[in-house]
């Protein structure tokens, strides 16, 4: 029989064929110690390298969603869209011209609703354009200037003369500016 050292120090009698620490005589543990050591090393750097990859590919399509986000805020629109469902009175209208804005984050993965905020200056029928004088009681905005977006702005002249109407705006999706002397139309609608 084998001598085996215990913890105490003292010398014991182990069974035949196994050396100190129960192994086998001639095995050694340090091959399979070092195999085990490397195994999980290499499956926690692939797990690191993963997790850096996903980060690292999010955050591009992040910026690819933010680019894409950017552009759809810059465009300004002409496409007839816009009906008297949306904005009451708004009718056969000559010309519109309007843009989107993403007011919260469009591309953040969060649960939740994404909102859309719209302005649009629409150039009325001068027939709709009457229709909407008499239709609402219309008084001049005061307080200053009205909010028209930079990408809109170059299709308001600037002799333009602001009236709004309270009553048009409760009954309606969307806020709206009015010039009846010029039948131009100035309106903002959230989703």
């Amino acid at each position: 029989m084998g001598h085996v050292v215990s913890h105490a120090g003292h010398c014991t009698q182990g069974p035949p064929g196994l050396a100190g620490g129960g192994y086998p005589a001639g095995v050694n543990r340090r091959p399979l110690l070092v195999t085990v050591v490397a195994v999980v090393g290499v499956a926690l750097l692939a797990a690191c390298g993963g997790v850096f990859w996903l980060v690292r590919a999010d955050e591009g399509q992040e910026r690819d969603c933010a680019g894409r986000v950017a552009a759809e805020e810059a465009k300004i629109r002409t496409d007839r869209s816009w009906t008297a469902q949306d904005v009451p009175g708004i009718g056969e209208y000559a010309e519109i011209h309007w843009q989107v804005d993403f007011p919260s984050f469009a591309c953040s993965r969060a649960p939740g609703p994404t909102d859309s905020t719209y302005q649009g200056i629409v150039r009325l029928a001068p027939a709709d354009a009457r229709a909407l004088t008499v239709g609402y009681p219309w008084a001049p905005v005061a307080g200053g200037a009205v909010e028209v977006w930079p990408g809109l702005s170059a299709y308001v002249p600037p002799e333009v003369r602001w009236r709004r109407s309270p009553a048009y705006d409760a009954g309606a999706r969307a806020t709206v500016q009015f010039d009846p002397d010029r039948a131009l139309l100035l309106f903002t609608a959230a989703d």
